[in-house]
């Protein structure tokens, strides 16, 4: 853990008021007592939810088996990025947990990401208070925001962060986007606060290179990051050597990954997720899965998943990808030829939902915003505010260009954190307060209220954690997994599903099977209403993929006689096809 030294050696830091003084006294206590709650809430947290999962999770550890095994040509997607998966491998590899342990571990190794951002935290904190001390050198009216304030303001906001926009249940990369984003920022704040040494930028190309391989969207921001280098230290004939050794050692460190993938491609791509969803939120193609080129100008799919019926929607997808369910196993293959293109419309409707989420979010954080404006209204020194933000635009404009990145698209809580960080420190490092008891009052009262209404929300998400930890239930996902093995369904066979398969495929993935045909969610009231003649085709053209039993849910009584075996205490019902 860092000290304090670099910041507490500054003059302005030190200045003698009793506040101040016993604040970096009480500091080292304060700060174990954070880092100590936080990780507590995140085991509450994880334990309470060890059990749930998303569709992306599923991929992420379908990934890490794959390398498990030795298969590491399985972390070469380009639409999941292989850093999480592979990290995971490594960790699961030293435990080996079975079974549903095995979504715990995994939930275990999350707090230990969240620790490691809270360490990045601790690093761009410290950069943020020497560089703020320095941006107000020679003002001999206003000071900036105290180092206590700005702690705590940052700590609370963290922890916040922490728990509603990366929690520790997310198999998900993002956590480990919030730390590479945090690291970044730390150095660019020492790099605008010191001499701009060239290890600082090596070590900024190299840190957002990690950032690319855990998450594709950290390609683009990266260049911004770089961008802002050039003005950070006050002479661009000086930062342009210097943003070169960055660039370069970014490009040998990311490179193989995007060789890799632009190879299997035939085409240059530093990752496709970005160009599927614009086209899946602005060009209106078909969501996550069985786009068959629809609507007209999307583009020619090249290798669609296989509709072998069309009433009631029946879909196909044996191979040639692998994994619990192929089509989300790699949507890249799938959605091979699509054409995203600017649309006013879809583009309006996509800026109008991600606003309404931004919107949403920042009420949310009304407490923090209330609070930046009184001390920004205080003493109407808009002036000197502006000059010291504009000082400051290595930090928000990376931040706000991620959030506008997303808003174009779409906007999950997940994808924010590190950009909302940025934010609080390029606005909270560049409020002036004034040098007077009055600015010291105001200071303490508008911070102590801001920790305590944040503090509110996050208590608030423990106790709910808390009595979902009271109150757990295994999933039924093990249930189902066990009835397929007791129905002689061994590991690596394949089946099929009745309903909304993207959304309900872990039982698949804890029976080690995977599902290579589906009667599509639209088409199950279709299916389960047509001719005995028809369901046997359809029970036909499973059998033909090479699906040994179908899985279904909420199977109407009369068609138990059929042969549908309800899992025990599930609304999960098993279907062994015979002569397969």
């Amino acid at each position: 853990m860092e000290t304090d030294t670099a910041v507490t050696s500054s003059p302005k830091d030190l200045r003698p008021t009793d506040v101040n003084r016993s604040a970096l006294e009480r500091w080292p206590g304060l700060r174990f007592a954070f880092w100590v709650a936080m990780i507590l809430c995140w085991l509450v947290e994880a334990l309470s939810n060890r059990y749930s999962i998303s569709p992306d999770g599923i991929s992420y550890l379908d990934i890490a088996t794959a390398c498990m095994k030795g298969q590491w040509e399985a972390a070469v997607n380009a639409y999941w990025s292989p850093g999480y998966p592979v990290l995971l491998s490594f960790w699961l590899s030293a435990f080996h947990p079975r079974g549903l342990r095995e979504l715990a571990a995994v939930k275990y190794f999350n707090c230990l990401t969240l620790i490691l951002a809270l360490y990045c935290f601790e690093y761009f904190l410290q950069g943020v208070l020497e560089f703020t001390h320095r941006n107000v050198s020679g003002d001999r009216v206003a000071e900036a925001l105290l180092a206590w304030a700005l702690r705590a303001t940052g700590y609370t906001l963290f922890f916040w962060t922490s728990l509603y926009l990366t929690p520790p249940t997310l198999v998900t990369p993002d956590i480990l986007v919030f730390a590479s984003i945090l690291v970044a920022a730390g150095i660019l704040v020492r790099i605008a606060a010191g001499p701009g040494g060239w290890l600082h930028f090596a070590s900024l190309g190299i840190a957002l290179a990690l950032g690319y391989l855990a998450k594709s969207v950290m390609f683009p921001l990266a260049f911004i990051f770089l961008a802002t280098t050039l003005f950070s230290i006050g002479n661009i004939r000086r930062a342009i050597p210097r943003a070169l050794l960055a660039l370069t050692l970014f490009s040998v460190v990311s490179g193989p990954f995007a060789g890799l993938i632009s190879r299997s491609k035939g085409r240059l791509t530093y990752g496709d997720s970005g160009r599927i969803a614009y086209a899946e939120y602005v060009n209106g193609v078909a969501h996550s899965i069985h786009w068959q080129g629809i609507p007209p100008g999307s583009g020619t799919p090249r290798h669609p998943t296989r509709k072998i019926l069309e009433t009631p929607p029946i879909y196909e997808y044996a191979s040639p990808v692998a994994g619990t369910y192929p089509p989300w196993s790699d949507p890249s293959y799938w959605y091979d030829g699509v054409r995203p293109h600017f649309e006013l419309k879809g583009q309006l409707d996509a800026l109008r939902h991600s606003l309404d989420r931004y919107f949403e979010l920042f009420t949310q954080l009304g407490s923090l915003i209330a609070g930046f404006v009184i001390l920004l209204l205080w003493e109407n020194r808009l002036c000197d505010f502006l000059k010291r933000f504009l000082r400051a635009g290595f930090l928000w404009i990376p931040g706000l260009a991620g959030l506008a990145m997303y808003a174009f698209l779409i906007v999950e809580n997940r994808y924010l954190a590190g950009f909302f960080l940025l934010l609080w420190a390029g606005l909270f490092s560049a409020i002036p307060i004034p040098r007077a008891e009055s600015g010291s009052a105001i200071v303490r009262c508008v911070t102590l209220a801001l920790v305590l209404l944040l503090g509110v929300q996050i208590a608030w998400s423990f106790g709910h954690s808390a009595v979902r930890l009271a109150t757990f239930r295994p999933p039924a996902d093990q249930e189902v997994a066990h009835e397929l093995i007791h129905e002689g369904i061994a590991p690596g066979d394949k089946v099929a599903f009745v309903g909304f398969a993207s959304q309900d495929h872990y039982w698949a993935y804890l029976a080690g099977v995977s599902i290579i045909a589906e009667v599509y969610h639209d088409g199950v009231e279709s299916f389960w209403g047509a001719r005995p003649e028809l369901k046997a085709q359809v029970l036909s053209l499973f059998a033909k993929s090479g699906a040994k039993a179908v899985v279904a849910r909420d199977v109407p009584p009369k068609f138990v006689a059929d042969g549908w075996k309800q899992v025990a205490g599930t609304s999960y019902f098993v279907l062994r096809i015979p002569n397969t």
